[in-house]
């Protein structure tokens, strides 16, 4: 479906009748990387110890870090969204998904596989380390249903990589122009094997009927171009009920922006 749809006014620019959100910048220990690792947190107005919140794991692009998605005015739109009452309360998590040690934005070697791999590794980086971190730092209400994951280009990937493999882990996955990589490819001078076979790409029967998975891209989108089009018929063809929706835009901020609106307000209703 063609979505002809922009957020309204102020939703990314200026708080409508919302108290607002806390950024938090912290950093954690990597047993993988064996280095400190920066990540972000958003919480609620008001986030309060005595309750437990769900949580969405928000990913960033191949050239981004945890700062990148400040771009789209995610706090803008949670708390936008908060004050009409059209979600509930949650952490978002803006993690670095690059997993080595140097994990600088805009690395040299942005285009190889070496660089691709680092961003694989973020599975078990997630949870071996960023989400025990965040449940001993905040008040977590833990569960695959109060726990979503969902990224923008590289992130998309990932967010489709880590999300359809651990289903036991996340009831909510949502992939924002997602990149090359699902299947197997050459591009940019790059040729990578694919992380699924086809037939085994969707969720398993036990988690078909209770897992929100969202796909949306650009209508003028001449970076990942039609890999979303494609993921979008394999899990048609597998029987893996999903959300596809196309915004005007291209590989950009107002796409990804549009996107996190409309995943937001569908998580954590499980």
């Amino acid at each position: 479906m063609r979505e002809n749809y922009i957020m309204p006014d102020g939703y990314n620019q200026k708080y409508i009748k919302g108290k607002g959100v806390k950024w938090c910048s912290l950093s954690y220990h990597s047993s993988i990387t064996l280095s400190e690792r920066k990540l972000n947190v958003i919480l609620p107005y008001g986030y309060n110890d005595a309750k437990e919140y769900p949580v969405l794991y928000l990913l960033h692009g191949i050239g981004g870090d945890e700062n990148e998605w400040k771009d789209a005015g995610p706090g803008y739109i949670i708390s936008n969204l908060l004050s009409e009452h059209k979600i509930k309360e949650f952490i978002t998590v803006l993690p670095n998904v690059r997993t080595r040690a140097d994990d600088q934005s805009n690395p040299e070697d942005i285009f190889t596989l070496g660089h691709f791999k680092a961003f694989d590794m973020f599975r078990e980086e997630l949870t071996e380390n960023t989400m025990p971190f965040i449940e001993e730092k905040f008040s977590i209400k833990k569960g695959r249903e109060h726990t979503a994951i969902a990224g923008l280009s590289m992130g998309g990937r990932e967010s489709l990589y880590i999300g359809l493999t651990r289903p036991d882990i996340f009831g909510y996955i949502g992939a924002f122009s997602p990149a090359y990589g699902i299947f197997p490819y050459t591009n940019n001078g790059v040729t990578e094997k694919g992380l699924f076979k086809k037939e085994d790409f969707g969720l398993p029967d036990e988690y078909k009927d209770n897992t929100f998975l969202m796909l949306a891209n650009g209508d003028n989108d001449m970076v990942t171009k039609e890999q979303a089009y494609m993921y979008h018929n394999v899990l048609m063809k597998n029987n893996t009920k999903h959300l596809y929706k196309i915004y005007m835009g291209g590989h950009d901020f107002s796409v990804w922006g549009s996107s996190l609106y409309e995943f937001v307000q569908h998580i954590f209703n499980i």
